[in-house]
Parts: structure tokens; sequence; C-alpha cells
């Protein structure tokens, strides 16, 4: 298998971006897990199937993590571009979902998102509607 990578010396909350010329396998791992993977072992990561570039991933703690892109399988080998770099952290900025992420993952991360959204909006709201004076 082939694949690019690039490692990244992250602290939690910085943002790993990835941009991709066409759908592929986003994957973001320890560097352990790296070398498991090189070695076709067992190992863990985040993301997966992503179809629209910027691919975001928010560094959960900190430590090196690797981007790593899949240039296609074994037998169907395809040309991948990516361009990788990190974030300075921001609030806004949420993690990517991967098209082949389990529903309940996909749908875990909707209902976090419109909860943090209607939390920033009411407090847009408070903020807005006071006077001095």
């Amino acid at each position: 298998m082939k694949f690019l990578f690039r490692p990244f010396e992250a602290k939690r909350k910085e943002i790993i971006e990835v941009e991709i010329d066409q759908p592929t396998k986003v994957k973001f791992m320890t560097a352990r897990d790296l070398k498991a993977y090189r070695q076709g072992k067992t190992y863990s990561f985040h993301g997966g199937l992503f179809e629209e570039s910027p691919v975001r991933f928010v560094i959960p703690y900190d430590g090196i993590w690797n981007a790593v892109v899949e240039k296609g399988t074994y037998h169907q080998p395809m040309e991948v571009k990516a361009h990788c770099r990190r974030l300075s952290p921001n609030g806004l900025v949420r993690s990517s979902i991967a098209v082949d992420a389990p529903p309940e993952v996909r749908q875990f991360a909707l209902d976090r998102a419109s909860a943090e959204d209607a939390a920033q909006h009411a407090s847009e709201i408070s903020l807005a509607s006071r006077s001095e004076g």
C-alpha cells in the first residue's frame, strides 16, 4: 500500500488541516500507531474516507501526530496530491467527519455541533442586548 504522511508535533486543540485533490482516506494517528500501520499490524486512527477538502482534525492531546493520506489500494493505486498544515487553536473549527464513519458517530457530531451553535447564538443575543448607561 502506498501513502503520504507528515508528522506534526502538536498540542491539544491545535488543528491539522489536509487538502486533497480527490476522494481518499485521510487518517490521523500517533507515532506508535503509524509504526503499527506500516508493519501491517493492528492500529487505531481518527478519520476515514473524505470526499471534500479541506479535512480538519482537532488534536485531542499533546504529542506527535501523523497525517496519513492513502494512495488507493495495492491493486488499484491512484495519484493523490495532498497539502498539510498545522493551525492555531480556534473554537469555531470542528473536526471533519468521515463519509464512512459509523452512523452513531456522525449523529453524535451533528448533535454536538448544533448544541454548540445554539449556545453560541444565545451568548451573542445576550451580549447584544446589554446596554450601558
